[in-house]
């Protein structure tokens, strides 16, 4: 018998397609306090209840929690609360092991965290229900879920999959991919989520929030925790990611703000004519990518990355822990270059492009690895070398924000998918003077190397003055 739950229409809804028998993976995403953890745990009783669809004798599915712990505060203990009362069942919770046994037909369900030794041996589990996999550790959560799919590509696998969660608070990553996705095939998605401009007016958030604005106290609290928001940025960003679904890192951290790029994305993009560009060269180290930025002082931009070829491109996403085919795509698209052959690219790739498809005004790069880019440099192009201060990188960020904010800087589309990746995962640091840079990632797997490059070329091309016009002289006959 099913456990007694009042559903309210949104789940309805998404239930009548993520039950259906042509669907094998189901998400569900919508702000925290509506229910999410209660839909897992009732789910799971049904996989536990004799002449319940959901149920299998015999069989053995799965919670997954970012943590045991983590499950025991919410998810299990919901679901210890259904079947405490009845003898059928016996439950077993410790610190790092809970599941429940349904006696009388051998169904269990038992809790797996959400990491690299409990992504194995999904073996003839019906049903897997993931709870909050936003909260799961970014690196063990993406082996978790491609541990999820190899299972389900398994032949003869039955294994049926339903997430339940909101984005926050990773900002990027497998579960966004997954949600932003979309239906389609054996895939049913719903997102409930926010506008990002109306993201403090009332019918807004209580369109997002079903459950929660039916109670009167939860009502306060939303209406609170806007009014704090309203005047405070890190609240703000707080707020929309968990009350929105709108994930939104603290903009202390940020480089550029969601709005902000919006509004970059949505200028026209001038030609590229006119005076030449400034470019922005930020070099990697060891595995990491090298990346090149011009920015015209009409506003356009552009971007190139080149990549080692040791190790492959395939190897590289799975080391970095991002969805299958992203780096492949930018490779295809003409942003992402592969030095192949070879573990640490030169130069030479980035410069050739620069001196011929650019032909900048003159490229700016860390003082340090100016001599590595001397050795390619082409004919004509000046190379201007920028000491890496605080208050240097304090006043291109500036710069790159005040351009970015008010214009003119307009992103060619063909590169947006690059910069957009970078500025996933580009977070900045402040010191006590005020000043602000770039936190450069210190394993060489988050992709902020764009951006440095970005940050170099804004504040060059803001300091640049125009050059002064040729004035026409009319000789008489």
């Amino acid at each position: 018998m099913t456990p007694d739950l009042e559903l309210r229409p949104f789940q309805k809804r998404f239930l009548s397609r993520a039950l259906a028998p042509d669907v094998r993976t189901a998400a569900l995403s919508l702000p925290r306090g509506n229910g999410k953890s209660t839909l897992v745990a009732w789910l799971a009783k049904r996989a536990l209840t004799p002449g319940d669809p959901l149920h299998v004798p015999g069989a053995e599915s799965h919670i997954v929690a970012a943590s045991v712990g983590q499950s025991r505060r919410t998810v299990f203990k919901l679901l210890r609360e259904y079947v405490d009362d009845d003898p059928a069942y016996r439950v077993a919770e410790s610190v790092n092991n809970c599941h429940v046994h349904h006696r009388p037909s051998g169904a269990r369900i038992s809790i797996l965290a959400a990491n690299g030794r409990g992504a194995q041996g999904l073996v003839r589990v019906p049903w897997l229900f993931a709870d909050e996999p936003g909260a799961w550790a970014v690196n063990d959560g993406q082996v978790q879920h491609e541990a999820i799919q190899t299972a389900q590509g398994k032949p003869g696998s039955k294994l049926r999959v339903i997430y339940i969660g909101t984005l926050a608070p990773a900002d990027s990553g497998w579960w966004h991919d997954l949600v932003h996705g979309g239906s389609g095939g054996s895939t049913h998605v719903t997102l409930l989520q926010g506008d990002a401009d109306k993201w403090d007016r009332w019918p807004e958030i209580r369109r997002c929030n079903p459950l929660m604005a039916t109670f009167a106290e939860s009502r306060a609290t939303l209406l609170e925790e806007r009014d704090k928001a309203r005047s405070d940025t890190r609240l703000a960003a707080a707020f929309k990611s968990y009350r929105l679904n709108l994930p939104a890192a603290d903009e202390a951290v940020t480089l550029l703000t969601v709005a902000d790029w919006k509004a970059v994305c949505g200028r026209q993009v001038p030609e590229a004519n006119g005076d030449p560009p400034v470019v922005g060269i930020d070099m990697g180290q060891s595995r990491a990518w090298s990346s090149a930025v011009a920015v015209w002082p009409s506003g356009r931009c552009e971007a190139i990355a080149v990549a080692p070829g040791i190790p492959s491109i395939e190897a590289q996403e799975k080391r970095d822990r991002v969805p299958a085919g992203r780096y492949q795509r930018l490779v295809d698209e003409g942003l992402l270059f592969v030095a192949d052959g070879v573990n640490v690219p030169s130069p030479a790739i980035l410069m050739a492009h620069v001196g011929l498809v650019w032909r900048p005004r003159y490229v700016l790069a860390d003082y340090f690895r100016v001599k590595e880019l001397r050795d390619h440099q082409p004919g004509g192009v000046r190379l201007v070398p920028r000491r890496p201060l605080w208050s240097h990188a304090a006043e291109d960020i500036r710069a790159l924000r005040r351009i970015a904010k008010d214009g003119p800087l307009a992103c060619d589309p063909a590169s947006r998918p690059l910069i957009e990746a970078s500025l996933a995962v580009a977070k900045v640091e402040n010191d006590k003077a005020g000043n602000v840079r770039l936190v450069k990632s210190t394993n060489n797997t988050a992709r902020d190397d764009v951006c440095a490059a970005l940050i170099l070329a804004a504040g060059g091309v803001t300091r640049a003055k125009p050059r002064a016009a040729v004035k026409a002289v009319v000789c008489g006959g």
